[in-house]
């Protein structure tokens, strides 16, 4: 008999769950339900950090909420300028659900950053805001101005460049996290063929600290970042 031939595959997320609601077909995929524990976790989280806090710091608890606080709005000042200190909360909500979502590949689970459709989401929200504020600092004038700005043959170049600023954000941070799970799947594969002992374990779990752990920290940043920057400079004059 010859040998068995053994193939590695990468699927997409899926399906976790069916059930009919109200005569209609309710399908979640294995992402959205992934999410909804990233959800669960944040909200725990900073439910505990923000519960009987006090005007003097009186707990290390404390400390840390008012540190995490601090840091998205310097994040949000140095990148955006004080005008835009109200999109903190949003700034710091994308940032943690990023990093938190590409962490769940260290609990075993697909990561929802791999999957375009939510990283998508996310750069159409970014899309939105920009357009926004084009119209809310230059005015109806102002906003179809900056379409045409320098010359008015320059309208379909403009508009491209609209599209594809959504576009590169959202694909460059679900490529590199995909690529991280693609990647880790085939270091498992190889091992378990041509090794076996401690390097099964060892060396996944070294590479694991880069593509889950460092990669969802630069993601993440990168992804806020580039937010901050496309809103910050749309504006009209």
């Amino acid at each position: 008999m010859g040998a068995k031939l053994l193939d590695f595959t990468v699927n997409g997320p899926l399906q976790s769950a069916e059930f009919d609601l109200g005569g209609f077909t309710v399908k979640l995929s294995e992402t959205v339900v992934v999410q909804w524990i990233v959800i669960a976790i944040l909200g725990v989280i900073f439910f505990i950090l923000g519960r009987n806090l006090k005007v003097r710091p009186e707990s290390r608890r404390q400390v840390i909420a008012e540190y995490i606080v601090g840091l998205f709005s310097g994040m949000v000042n140095d990148s955006m300028g004080v005008s835009y200190k109200k999109y903190t909360p949003y700034i710091s909500a994308l940032f943690c659900f990023s990093l938190c979502s590409s962490l769940m590949g260290l609990l075993g689970l697909r990561s929802p950053t791999s999957d375009l459709s939510v990283v998508g989401a996310w750069a159409l929200i970014t899309f939105v805001l920009v357009q926004r504020n084009k119209f809310k600092t230059g005015g109806v004038k102002g906003f179809f101005k900056a379409f045409v700005d320098p010359l008015p043959f320059m309208l379909p170049f403009n508009i491209i460049g609209e599209i594809a600023n959504p576009v590169s954000q959202a694909l460059r941070h679900f490529a590199n996290i995909l690529s991280g799970v693609v990647i880790g799947g085939l270091i498992y594969f190889a091992l378990g063929q041509f090794a076996a002992g401690v390097f099964t374990v060892g060396l996944p779990a070294i590479l694991s600290l880069y593509f889950d752990l460092f990669s969802s920290v630069v993601q993440a940043y990168i992804f806020t970042t580039l937010t901050m920057s496309y809103v910050a400079m749309a504006e009209c004059d």
